[in-house]
């Protein structure tokens, strides 16, 4: 299982991070973004705009990358409350590359 370790960098739309695995990886989000924002009722769309993007955190117990207060819940006692969203781990690394591979494309 693939876990996230530290992030290194954040940009909007890329976010370059160390893995369980000890890969250096850039999790490039722009597309994937996209494609979700134009699902009915998507809260996706929040991340579209750069300044909430570049917002995100690592969640130390999950090992994945959250942004905070993006969406709501029901707490226990029924109360509307804010919400992190995040995205499982391995659907990010299914959307990173080598690192340095990011290098050499900007590079270009």
């Amino acid at each position: 299982m693939h876990r996230i370790k530290k992030i290194l960098l954040i940009k909007p739309y890329a976010i370059t991070c160390e893995w369980n695995n000890g890969e250096v990886r850039t999790i490039q989000m722009e597309n994937k973004l996209l494609e979700w924002a134009n699902e009915s009722g998507s809260i996706y769309k929040k991340l579209l705009d750069k300044k909430t993007f570049v917002l995100a955190e690592l969640n130390s117990e999950t090992k994945t990358l959250f942004w905070n207060g993006i969406t709501k819940m029901v707490d226990g006692n029924g109360v509307m409350r804010d919400a992190p969203l995040d995205i499982d781990p391995e659907t990010l690394y299914t959307l990173s590359i080598p690192a340095e591979q990011t290098s050499i494309e900007n590079a270009a």
